[in-house]
């Protein structure tokens, strides 16, 4: 009952592949926004988290000096975030989900690249001091492939 999508802001449309993976086509300068789509569908019947979060990382970029993990070349307003779950979102009615835009655009610099979607969904309250007790979380991770379209 998990949802992790990521849809084009304009057309709603879901930019998710047959393989699970994403697929994000944008053109050379041209500014692409996504809304980043997570939560719990209305029809599950367990607790759902509550609070979401998110980060959209670059493999080749985590032993980089860098302090941004997106794809090199390409420019970024939003790669993370942690929200409480009630956004409302047209066509996820009841569902406990939160939404966020995130603006992308490919420079002059950009080439083709995959990242790694990771997604953290808990709830409940962390215990200082004690690791394993209070918060429970569910980690996820979906392959995001950005493609410069020229």
């Amino acid at each position: 009952h998990t949802i992790i999508d990521i849809i084009d802001k304009e057309t709603k449309k879901s930019f998710k592949q047959p393989d699970g993976s994403f697929l994000i086509e944008a053109k050379r300068g041209a500014i692409k926004t996504v809304l980043t789509v997570i939560g719990r569908k209305k029809e599950d019947t367990a607790e759902a988290p509550y609070r979401n979060a998110w980060l959209y990382v670059d493999p080749k970029t985590i032993e980089s000096t860098s302090l941004s993990k997106f794809a090199p070349g390409w420019e970024v307003n939003l790669p993370m975030s942690c929200r409480i779950v009630g956004d409302p979102l047209e066509g996820y009615e009841g569902a406990k989900i939160t939404v966020l835009p995130m603006s992308i655009r490919p420079s002059d610099a950009a080439q083709d690249a995959e990242l790694t979607l990771q997604v953290m969904l808990t709830k409940g309250e962390s215990v200082k001091g004690q690791p394993k007790e209070g918060m429970i979380g569910s980690y996820f991770e979906r392959k995001v492939k950005l493609k410069v379209m020229d």
